[in-house]
This record gives structure tokens, sequence and C-alpha cells, in this order.
């Protein structure tokens, strides 16, 4: 989800082989021992520094994959997209392309579990093929690659059922706090606007801000605003008109991974939503598309 854009500068850890260090001046034979005695060790301990940086053979990332047995995917919990299963594993709605692809390509998926803090340098060191649930921005792409969008999403307003405000408009206009998760994607959307924010540090304590009255609505991801108000009927849901804050949620890649694969990744995704298999796997789950709120949604 639209959290922690600071992950786009992280990078895969330096070989040591790789830093150099003040010697003192040395025979040309012992520098030329320790220079391919360092070479050897780097080469050998798969450092990325002297690895080829472009892009894999048409079809080597799938290719690898199907060789390994296993496609492997980082998941941070960010219900009702992916959550914890009863058997520990991770799953949901958000996985459905990926398992699709890995059944097309008869290997196993294996979701590796993660924090939004360090999917991104995950992805990067190679710890799994694809990093779910992200959505896409600018700061992100400097680092990493993205498929095409899995589902996407707005930011909306969370407020209670019986304040005066019934559009955007009003809540912006009170002059009052709204209640954001510190660093999310969205929270930086509606600071663009004007807004006057009150930060927190996850949802359930920016909800509770609404609850106690401290700030006239939450700005938050369409996901987690249905959470909330699907368990506490005290709350609606405002959808800003015009958007505020538009999201693609992809999965992410690296940038080396090859335009064949990338392509056949991408059919997959299209493939699951073309079927309805995604959009009926997010209805089991409480989860509806912005213009399918029902009574969810204030005024409605």
């Amino acid at each position: 989800m639209a959290t922690d854009e600071h992950n786009a500068h992280a990078r895969p850890a330096r070989c040591a082989a790789a830093i150099s260090t003040e010697v003192a001046p040395r025979p040309r034979a012992h520098v030329l021992f320790a220079t391919l005695a360092a070479i050897f060790v780097a080469v050998t301990s798969g450092c990325a520094f002297f690895k080829d940086p472009g892009p894999l053979s048409p079809g080597g990332f799938l290719a690898e994959i199907q060789d390994r047995g296993e496609l492997r995917v980082g998941v941070a919990i960010a219900a009702p997209m992916t959550v914890i299963l009863p058997d520990g594993t991770y799953g949901g709605p958000n996985l459905i392309p990926l398992q699709n692809l890995a059944d097309e390509l008869g290997v196993t998926m294996r979701t590796v579990p993660t924090t939004w803090n360090s999917i991104i340098p995950g992805l990067l060191a190679g710890q799994y093929d694809f990093a779910a649930n992200l959505d896409k921005t600018e700061r992100r792409s400097r680092a990493i690659d993205f498929t095409e969008p899995v589902y996407t999403y707005q930011g909306v307003f969370v407020i209670r059922a019986d304040a005066p405000q019934n559009a955007s408009a009003d809540v912006l206009a009170s002059g009052r706090l709204v209640a954001t998760i510190q660093g999310n994607a969205s929270e930086n959307a509606l600071r663009d606007t004007g807004g006057n924010i009150l930060p927190f540090d996850s949802s359930a304590n920016s909800i509770q801000a609404v609850i106690a009255g401290r700030a006239v609505a939450e700005f938050v991801d369409l996901p987690t605003a249905e959470s909330q108000v699907q368990q506490d009927t005290r709350f609606k849901i405002i959808v800003p008109d015009p958007p505020i804050y538009d999201a693609q949620c992809n999965y992410g890649i690296v940038k080396q991974v090859d335009q064949s694969s990338r392509e056949r990744i991408d059919a997959a995704i299209s493939a699951a939503r073309a079927d309805s298999s995604l959009t009926e796997a997010m209805t089991a789950v409480g989860y509806f598309e912005v213009d399918n709120l029902g009574s969810m949604q204030k005024g409605s």
C-alpha cells in the first residue's frame, strides 16, 4: 500500500570486497595477488557490484522461477487485500494473479513475510521475486519497476455518520484537523490540497482521533476505510470529488526483469481482472470498488 516512501532509496548492502581501504605500499606482485583475491571473493560471494546490470535474456526471469520450482512473493499485511490465513501463511485477493501465474508455470507460490519498511529492500536484495500490494509512485520508480495494476483505489475521508459535513469540500472548509497515517502517500496528497493534518503512526490511532473529536475526519486509503466502517457503524465514507489521491496498486519487480516475462506477468493480472476472480475475491472479504460503496458512503 501507500506507505514508507523512503524505501525507494534503499539499496542492497555493498560487498566488502568492493570497498577499498588504504594500505601501505606493497610490491607489485603482492598488489596483483591481493587484487585477484578480492575479485575472486566478490565473484564467488555473488556481489551485485560485479554482475551485469542489464536485463535478463528473453523469458529469463520466469525461466529462473521455473528452474527453482518456486515463485516467491514478499507480503506485508494490508487487510483485506493481504492477510494472515488460519494456517499461518499469507493470502488474500491481491495474490490471486500470482497464484494463477505460479500454476501456469507449474511451480509453488511461497509467501515471504515482510514489513512496509523492508519490503522494497528485500526485493532489491533478491529475497523474493515480487513485492505485493505496492502503490506505484514516482519516488519508488527510481528504485524498482512495477507490473500492471492489480487494482486501483482512492484516498477517502472517514467521518462520523452524524457529522454535518457531507462532501470533501465541507471537510476541508471546516478548518478542523484531519487525521492521517504519517508517511502515507495519501497524506502527502492531502497536504498538497492545504488540508489541516494531524498525523498518526497507524490507522487505529487516527480513527481514535475522530472518535475523540480531535479530528473532523480521517483521510485514508479506501480498503482501510471500508474495513473501519464495516466494523463501526458510527462512521461513513466521503469520496472526494474531484479525487484527492488516486492510486495504482501493483506488484513491485526489479528493473532487470526482461520484457517477455513482464508481458506474461501482466497478462496473468489482466486475465484475473477479466474473469472476475479478483472482483469476487474482493467482495468475499468485504472490499468494494469506490463506485459501489452502497450504505457505507455518507449521503447514500
